[in-house]
């Protein structure tokens, strides 16, 4: 696979992501951040659990072990917490824009491990697919609540944290396999979010979740937790971390897509000249040397 395939799984992934914030928020109606996340994290965790024994097996020493633990908890237990509060706080609009930071951390922090390069082409193709996607998220951004600044502060916080995960988590997704690795990391994330939920709300939390309910976090388990999270490990094997973390932005625009196909929203102009800012961006950024 070329780093093209590679970010092109992440592409993927971060359609599928988009799916997922209209999902979370659905959920959020009727039951807390917390349980929302842990049975989300649940799911995917159980469909990937046969995946682990091989991760097992290719870890080479209990260093390797505590740092894919390590990370499994970062990013498959805290993170995804910061994600769901910060969207309680601020709205969709938002959050998706104060996310748009996290490949400019990507790159900064790859750069200065070492890990990556600065490149101009790669800086030019990162503001031009972040200045679409603010483009096309503008007429979203007003008649948010007085406090939502602290949603996007929590969201900007969530973005350091995958930028530090895609750096950090290349070297054992080589070794171990992007999918072998995604599932170790997220079942013990997972098992950490149960554990907090459990001591938190007891196993009262299953008893909130209504039929309509359970539709959308079966899916955010299935297709926005597994699915999702494996082919960003693919991408991040086969492609640059700052290129990866670059689609993110295809995030907020696959929500809007899906609010105009199944929920009659209206598709403005701007958000037709956002795609195309966002895809020029992503090419650019993705061919640099």
């Amino acid at each position: 696979m070329s780093q093209g395939a590679g970010v092109a799984a992440a592409l993927l992934g971060s359609a599928l992501g988009g799916s997922a914030v209209a999902a979370t928020r659905f959920s959020l109606g009727t039951m807390d951040p917390l349980s929302v996340v842990t049975l989300r994290y649940a799911i995917g965790a159980l469909c990937l659990v046969p995946f682990c024994l091989s991760a097992l097996r290719r870890l080479r020493s209990p260093a390797d072990a505590l740092a894919v633990a390590g990370l499994g908890i970062w990013f498959f237990a805290l993170y995804p917490i910061l994600f769901t509060v910060a969207l309680v706080h601020t709205t969709a609009a938002r959050g998706a824009l104060a996310l748009s930071a996290m490949p400019l951390l990507t790159l900064a922090l790859a750069i200065s491990l070492g890990r990556e390069t600065f490149s101009w082409r790669k800086l030019t193709g990162m503001l031009i697919a972040v200045g679409g996607l603010a483009y096309a998220l503008a007429p979203k951004l007003d008649g948010a609540a007085p406090g939502a600044w602290k949603g996007d502060l929590i969201m900007l916080a969530a973005a350091a944290m995958q930028a530090v995960y895609n750096v950090l988590a290349g070297p054992f997704i080589q070794r171990l396999g992007a999918l072998a690795f995604t599932a170790l990391a997220l079942c013990i994330g997972a098992l950490t979010l149960l554990l907090l939920c459990i001591a938190w709300n007891g196993f009262d939390f299953l008893s909130d979740v209504k039929t309509t309910t359970w539709t959308a976090i079966i899916y955010l388990g299935i297709f926005g937790c597994g699915l999702l999270w494996i082919l960003w490990s693919v991408g991040l094997r086969q492609a640059s971390a700052s290129a990866v973390a670059l689609t993110v932005t295809v995030n907020a625009l696959t929500a809007s897509l899906l609010g105009a196909l199944f929920l009659s929203e209206p598709i403005g102009p701007e958000l037709i000249v956002g795609l195309v800012a966002v895809a020029l961006g992503i090419t650019v950024a993705s061919r640099a040397r």
